[in-house]
């Protein structure tokens, strides 16, 4: 499948806990439009939003860091984005490190501090998507998110960098 456009039912029963999502957006005919064309600019970033599938019950959502505060949501619903299966030993503790961050605060300062190089990742319980996804990925002990600055297009990129695949899932 890699560098295919995939179909979501045909996608979805390959998906695992803890692989990486991505969004992209291009947009310019609302507000929100604008506000993530800024988040896109202040990040220098092709992808708006980054976040991590979690699978319970037969059912799949993403886990995310969104302007509510991190969120669980179901994956089928914010179609089309891209998947990277990154691999993840997705183990109880894990699990409880990245359910432990629901409902914590967001903020859109800190994708822009990301984007300037200047996030100091993980110094506080305020999250940003990409600084939400690094802290589960260094917590999960995965080595190439260390020393990268925590936005979408940086994640994706290192992703690829270390032989993941990037799928499109419409």
């Amino acid at each position: 499948m890699s560098g295919k456009t995939v179909n979501y039912a045909d996608a979805r029963i390959r998906f695992h806990s803890g692989d990486l999502l991505a969004w992209s957006h291009r947009g310019f005919s609302s507000f929100y439009d604008l506000q993530i064309q800024a988040v896109r600019f202040f990040t220098r970033s092709e992808y708006c939003h980054v976040g991590l599938t979690w699978q319970i019950a037969e059912r799949v959502f993403v886990l995310e860091a969104v302007s509510a505060g991190v969120r669980i949501f179901p994956l089928s619903r914010l179609r089309p984005f891209f998947w990277l299966p990154i691999g993840v030993r997705w183990d109880d503790d894990l699990e409880a490190f990245a359910l432990s961050k629901v409902g914590a605060r967001y903020s859109k300062w800190q994708a822009v501090l990301a984007g300037l190089g200047i996030l100091k990742s993980g110094q506080d319980e305020i999250w940003q998507c990409a600084e939400y996804v690094q802290a589960v990925y260094r917590e999960a002990g995965i080595a190439w998110v260390k020393g990268i600055q925590p936005t979408p297009s940086n994640l994706v990129a290192t992703a690829q960098g270390s032989g993941e695949a990037l799928y499109l899932i419409t």
